[in-house]
């Protein structure tokens, strides 16, 4: 797969699985609004605001839903709940800090929640810069007020700040290690997967070979190379023939089980490991080299291709039966082409 390809995949990934996590907790988010909204006896500007979000709240989860407008909502959304979060907090600092003397508010709660929502929209670098610049607005809030506030405020209000830091820290180091992770991740399953064709990787396929040998259960090799090749590249330049081998690849892996393991071996090469008896995995070679042979390929047409079958014998290394199969599809080569050939222990003996 081309780089540019694969970031695009990787930005659709990211999008959607926002558009997920927002469908699946705004609900929850809209009725806890609706509830306080209900509940609460007092009457003005909070009432209203509770009001104003919850619609728009509403209405985002349905165009979200859609698939309308995603970073316009996004955006949007994340301007309206700043607004109502300082709103919120200034409100609590002046009605029940310093008229109360007691706790914030239940809305402190949801801060590590609305932390997310920073990260989630902005991503890590921005969404630590812009969650610092709202802390730094509530700190200011709290400051004004700092003399006038009694012990039980201050305290609560002291506990509030040092949670909101560990939140915006937490956040922006557990995505920085979420990061690493998946880079490595990442790292390891591209050291044994084809990049052009989304399969097992030479490596991968000698990784699962020497695991297998040790069982000494049945295993046969089929070694197949896509007939003159090099005259597709020469005439119809490099970018059809990875297209070829894109869809030739996605050619063989609609006719295998899920017992075979298909590979590329390198170049127009490919490799099957199949747990079939040899005779087994000579129909399942013929049966491939007919279906290549009748298919017509998008932007070339006919194409072939030869195979060479080796199965496994006791005391046969990885060296040997590849060498096997690597000469019964040599074989096919010289008689031809679009060939199925298979090489026994006893003809070629072991290397």
């Amino acid at each position: 797969m081309k780089k540019g390809t694969r970031m695009a995949n990787q930005v659709e990934n990211l999008e959607e699985l926002k558009r997920k996590i927002y469908i699946y907790a705004s609900p929850f988010i809209i009725f806890a609004l609706l509830l306080n909204t209900i509940l609460d006896e007092s009457v003005g500007i909070s009432v209203y605001a509770n009001i104003v979000v919850l619609i728009y709240l509403s209405i985002s989860l349905v165009l979200v839903y859609k698939r309308f407008m995603f970073r316009f909502l996004e955006l949007s959304n994340l301007f309206l709940i700043s607004i109502y979060l300082l709103h919120q907090f200034n409100q609590a600092v002046n009605t029940i800090l310093l008229k109360q003397n007691t706790n914030l508010g239940d809305f402190t709660m949801w801060m590590p929640i609305i932390v997310i929502f920073f990260y989630l929209t902005l991503g890590r670098k921005k969404g630590v810069i812009y969650s610092l610049g709202i802390f730094i607005i509530t700190l200011g809030i709290g400051l004004v007020h700092l003399k006038k506030f009694g012990n039980l405020a201050m305290d609560s209000l002291i506990q509030y700040y040092l949670s909101n830091i560990v939140y915006i820290l937490a956040f922006y180091y557990s995505q920085f290690a979420f990061g690493i992770f998946t880079e490595l991740k990442s790292i390891k399953t591209n050291a044994y997967i084809d990049p052009l064709t989304e399969i097992a990787n030479r490596r991968k396929m000698y990784l699962f070979l020497d695991n297998h040998l040790k069982t000494n259960n049945e295993l046969s090799v089929i070694l197949m190379d896509i007939d003159n090749f090099k005259s597709v590249n020469d005439h119809y330049g490099h970018d059809v023939g990875d297209d070829v081998l894109q869809e030739f690849t996605k050619l063989i892996s609609q006719h295998l089980s899920e017992e075979e393991m298909f590979g590329r071996w390198g170049g127009e090469e490919f490799i099957i490991f199949s747990p079939a008896t040899s005779s087994d995995a000579m129909a399942l070679a013929e049966r491939l080299r007919r279906i290549v042979d009748y298919y017509s390929f998008t932007k070339v047409g006919h194409v072939t291709a030869s195979f060479g079958v080796s199965s496994y014998k006791a005391g046969d290394t990885k060296e040997s039966l590849f060498k096997r199969a690597d000469v019964a599809l040599y074989q096919s080569k010289s008689n031809g082409k679009n060939k199925v050939n298979q090489i026994d222990a006893e003809e070629l003996g072991r290397a």
